[in-house]
């Protein structure tokens, strides 16, 4: 027998290095076929994918705020900011999975035919996102504006990706998708800092126009909100049934026109009162079934019904 390989034989065999999470946990063990280097590679690789894109994505929305805020208005810049959000936490989404040794290829083919899918079941929230780029161009009103929308008038309290929200003057909250503004006639009460107050009366036949448009001229000139350039205007609007349409237009500015409307029409109804001019409202002339004759009965007297407006 070799001597020296006698004693290669009896030496003590040396470990070869285990795979094993550093044999912390038995190799027979869950624990020991789960931890393995490997896996605590794979593990470390994600989490620092993950914090890292988090940093990044957090940086980038930050210095995004700032820009938009300087450059941009209010709703415009949340937009923006809302779709770079977005595309932060997708790129999150990847890297992580990347990180993580996940075949792309075969999740991507997946998400689009899941894409697909949702697209069809999501048509409305798609069509509300898009709709909000068009909004936000168009530049129609911002946040802090009052608008109306159909029968709904309120404050503009803010602006999403898929709806605008108002806060109402009885202070109700409405959600108004953007898919529906798009659609509709929107009419910007605040946009500008001069707003009419329009005022529609109805005077009898018998009063001087004339004399009654100096009239309002006059209230309008000792209204102490109305202003005087542009100056109040006035129009015969026609002759109706019951009277004489005139059109008179007073100009406030608009964050005083609430004051101005309840101080115009108190006073417009006290000066006329105290001038003897009347307002007209509807009439209605009945007149009776004609007596049969033989009777001996005379005609029967007109009656004329005056009913209120």
């Amino acid at each position: 027998m070799d001597p020296i390989a006698t004693v290669v034989e009896s030496a003590p065999q040396v470990a070869e290095p285990s795979s094993r999470f550093w044999e912390i946990f038995p190799s027979n063990s869950l624990f020991g076929q789960l931890f393995t280097i490997d896996t605590a590679i794979k593990i470390a690789r994600v989490a620092l994918a993950l914090v890292l894109g988090l940093l990044f994505v957090g940086l980038v929305i930050t210095v995004l705020k700032k820009m938009t805020s300087r450059r941009m208005d209010a709703r415009t810049g949340g937009l923006v900011v809302k779709v770079a959000q977005y595309l932060g936490f997708a790129f999150i989404l990847i890297n992580t999975l990347d990180a993580a040794k996940v075949n792309l290829s075969a999740l991507l083919g997946a998400a689009g035919i899941a894409g697909i899918a949702i697209g069809f079941a999501a048509q409305t929230s798609v069509s509300n996102f898009i709709s909000g780029f068009f909004i936000v161009s168009e530049k129609t009103f911002a946040q802090g504006d009052v608008i109306k929308v159909g029968d709904t008038s309120g404050l503009v309290f803010s602006i999403d990706a898929m709806s605008v929200k108002l806060r109402t003057f009885d202070n109700q909250l409405i959600r108004i998708p953007n898919e529906t503004l798009i659609k509709s006639n929107v009419s910007n009460i605040t946009r500008f800092p001069v707003r009419r107050l329009n005022i529609d009366i109805l005077f009898t036949y018998d009063t001087d126009i004339e004399r009654a448009v100096d009239v309002l001229m006059d209230v309008a000139a000792n209204c102490q909100n109305a202003l005087k350039n542009p100056p109040p205007v006035f129009m015969v609007k026609g002759f109706s049934e019951s009277g004489i349409g005139l059109f008179f237009g007073v100009w406030f500015a608009t964050n005083e026109w609430f004051d101005g409307n309840n101080d115009m029409y108190v006073a417009i109804k006290k000066r006329l009162d105290a001038e003897g001019i009347e307002f007209a409202y509807p009439t209605m002339t009945i007149y009776p079934n004609a007596v049969k004759p033989g009777t001996g009965s005379g005609p029967s007297p007109r009656l004329r019904k005056k009913l209120p407006s």
